[in-house]
């Protein structure tokens, strides 16, 4: 009976299996992969350092009620030391505007202290050795949106960020940064 693979074949099947074992060994079990979206900046600045993030995920969303709704943008942008989480809400709206991908160009701002709550900005910080990161707590945060293109789904802004007793500083923008709108 002659054998099925000859010496090459093995070879090059082994090749192929070692291959295939070397890159599941580089996955990252805990970010998804980077959305795709052209064209995309989004920069931080966090006590002095600079940092280019990609883009993880971005959703408008919207919350009816009783008298009108709310509209909700999440953005998360990751690289392989820190995370920024950037939530913005956004309303009351009445049912016929509700639907839009619109949102007031302003600066939304989120305040520990006095509990405003409309522009809320998260870092987190790579552990080392680990697969997570530690989110650091917002005293202070802003979001400034400047600009939402409804028709391309991409929108523009600045954010600022101080954290863990005002010991870390950020700031730092995103430009033509995609967004999947849920409605």
């Amino acid at each position: 009976m002659k054998p099925y693979l000859n010496r090459s074949g093995k070879l090059c099947l082994l090749m192929l299996v070692v291959l295939l074992i070397s890159g599941v060994a580089c996955q990252n079990t805990i970010d998804g992969p980077s959305m795709n979206c052209p064209g995309m900046s989004f920069q931080l600045n966090l006590n002095n350092l600079p940092y280019a993030l990609n883009l993880s995920s971005s959703t408008f969303f919207r919350q009816k009620t009783d008298s009108g709704g709310r509209k909700y943008l999440s953005i998360e942008a990751v690289n392989d030391s820190v995370k920024i989480i950037i939530n913005v809400n956004d309303g009351m709206y009445s049912d016929s505007l509700i639907q839009n991908d619109s949102i007031t160009y302003k600066t939304y701002s989120y305040s520990k202290s006095s509990k405003v709550q409309g522009g809320l900005v998260i870092v987190g910080i790579q552990v080392p050795g680990d697969y997570g990161y530690k989110y650091l707590d917002t005293d202070t945060s802003s979001v400034t949106i400047t600009k939402i293109n409804p028709q391309t789904k991409k929108v523009y802004g600045y954010y600022y960020v101080s954290s863990s007793g005002h010991t870390v500083l950020g700031s730092g923008s995103f430009e033509s940064t995609c967004y999947l709108s849920l409605r």
